[in-house]
């Protein structure tokens, strides 16, 4: 059973429908640069090996990825009860389609090195992209 479930989105595309133990909003860029300052960004997505590791390697970014997989480990380990139901992440941006999805990956990625099973949903890479 997956233990954790994270959901990427675009504020500009509205909120999800269900809650979350942990939500995070990456819109503030004021110590992240925003992505319409990477080349190339129109067709590409988090999940780009270019645009994730320039996200990735954003001021501020490790020690948030890292701080919030903590926060996941002990509330799994604390609190939830993950046959009831997976501890729930959400990850927004703007447009739900790179910094969140870089972000919720690499969150994914320590989770499951951490032997935790893990899902993760984006909801807007369907969306088409508009600047």
């Amino acid at each position: 059973m997956v233990s954790v479930t994270i959901t990427t989105f675009g504020y500009d595309h509205g909120t999800p429908a269900e809650l979350s133990d942990i939500a995070l909003d990456i819109r503030r860029h004021f110590f992240f640069r925003g992505t319409r300052q990477i080349p190339d960004t129109e067709q590409r997505t988090g999940l780009d090996p270019y645009i994730a590791n320039t996200v990735l390697s954003a001021a501020g970014v490790a020690r948030l990825v890292d701080n919030t997989a903590m926060v996941a480990v002990g509330l799994l380990a604390d609190v939830a009860d993950t046959r009831a139901r997976p501890l729930k992440i959400a990850v927004g941006d703007d447009q739900g389609v790179h910094w969140s999805v870089a972000i919720a990956e690499e969150i994914a990625r320590i989770l499951v090195q951490c032997g935790i099973e893990t899902e993760v949903v984006h909801s807007e890479i369907q969306v088409p992209h508009t600047p």
